[in-house]
């Protein structure tokens, strides 16, 4: 029996095909075993590609891209060129690069679409020397850190004679909204949960049983926000 043919070998007699199905010469759509042999190739490629390009690639602009998503753009191109030399393209041609398309739309669309916080807040100077009393909520922490506020709410963050790490949100009056604290690992949380008659947030119009969470990364306080379906 013969071996098959090594990787090599088919990126070898793919790129010939190519050439006879895109090249000046293209003869291709009078061969129906050759055509029948790029189709088989090229789905082997896209089967490749669906391995090897399922990480997301973050751009400096904050893109989110995948390997297969280039090579839809690059595909697509080519064949454009093609068109506008005046040469027919096989309608298979377009079939194949319709495939492409929608791989490497498919491995990016996750990534795209992967929750993100709704805004970041980041630390303030205190405003006329005000300074908020952790232990005035039961909580023993000092060396409050003050963060922008959101939506009229102010936003605090220290730390616990334990070590625990904890977050704030109070109204500009300074009423409680919410708090949570947690050691490391644990990242710091609060959660201010919509419910009927709860006191209104200024410019927040949110469903009953929506969540507003203030998590604390690093040196920045990421602001989620979870609404629920009304209609539900």
């Amino acid at each position: 029996m013969d071996a098959p043919p090594s990787t090599s070998e088919r990126t070898r007699e793919l790129a010939e095909l190519r050439s006879r199905a895109y090249g000046p010469d293209a003869d291709i759509d009078r061969d129906a075993d050759a055509l029948a042999r790029l189709i088989e190739l090229e789905e082997l490629a896209l089967g490749n590609a669906a391995v090897s390009s399922a990480a997301p690639v973050v751009t400096e602009a904050g893109d989110t891209v995948t390997e297969a998503g280039d090579r839809a753009a690059a595909a697509e191109t080519a064949l454009a060129e093609v068109n506008q030399r005046g040469r027919r393209v096989p309608v298979w041609a377009y079939v194949a690069v319709a495939a492409v398309i929608g791989l490497g739309a498919g491995l990016a669309a996750p990534a795209l679409t992967s929750p993100h916080p709704v805004t970041t807040l980041r630390p303030v100077p205190f405003a006329d020397g005000v300074e908020l009393d952790f232990r005035m909520y039961g909580i023993p922490a000092e060396s409050p850190v003050r963060y922008q506020p959101f939506h009229g709410l102010d936003v605090w963050s220290a730390t616990t004679d334990e070590g625990s790490v904890c977050v704030v949100v109070t109204t500009g009056a300074g009423e409680w909204m919410a708090a949570g604290c947690a050691p490391e690992p644990l990242t710091a949380t609060a959660d201010i949960s919509f419910s009927p008659g709860m006191r209104q947030i200024e410019g927040l119009e949110l469903s009953d049983g929506s969540v507003v969470r203030f998590i604390l990364r690093g040196e920045v306080m990421e602001v989620w926000i979870a609404e629920t379906d009304e209609a539900a």
